[in-house]
């Protein structure tokens, strides 16, 4: 009676799961240069790339949708994304930034008396990262920093 009931309720399911397996990326644990320089072009963003205090860290500097964004690749095992902002901005209003942010946070900068706002964040390769991945945390940063800047204006006195 069981093996009746359990095989038109399950075979339907691992037939679903099949397509799945099939569309299955490498999953690695370092993002080597020429992985995410392959990953920008895939994306059509043309960067410029410098080399940090030693040859494993390295720096990708772009524009998209108008703003400058700087990846950061430390050795492979942490990709850091950010743009910086000039606008002024209340610690209150950063703070009410990253309350509602879900993928970024911003952080007031201050420099030789200039201060500047960081918007931010992180990925933490050595936990397991695919190409798809990495091309969403790159996308998904577009919308943060698009998403940040409408909120400086709203913040802005008029």
């Amino acid at each position: 009676m069981y093996k009746g009931v359990i095989q038109r309720f399950l075979a339907p399911g691992f037939v679903l799961l099949l397509p799945l397996a099939a569309h299955a990326q490498q999953v690695y644990k370092n993002v080597p240069s020429d992985r995410l320089e392959k990953i920008l072009a895939d994306l059509k963003i043309e960067y410029k790339k410098s080399q940090g205090n030693n040859a494993s860290i390295h720096f990708y500097d772009y524009t998209r949708n108008g703003f400058k964004i700087r990846l950061h690749n430390y050795e492979g095992k942490d990709l850091w994304i950010d743009a910086l902002f000039s606008d002024r901005m209340s610690p209150e209003d950063i703070n009410r930034w990253n309350v509602r942010a879900k993928f970024s946070r911003a952080v007031l900068l201050t420099n030789n008396d200039k201060t500047t706002v960081s918007l931010e964040n992180q990925y933490d390769v050595l936990g397991g990262c695919t190409d798809a991945i990495v091309r969403q945390f790159i996308v998904r940063f577009d919308n943060e920093v698009r998403d940040f800047a409408d909120f400086i204006k709203k913040t802005q006195p008029r």
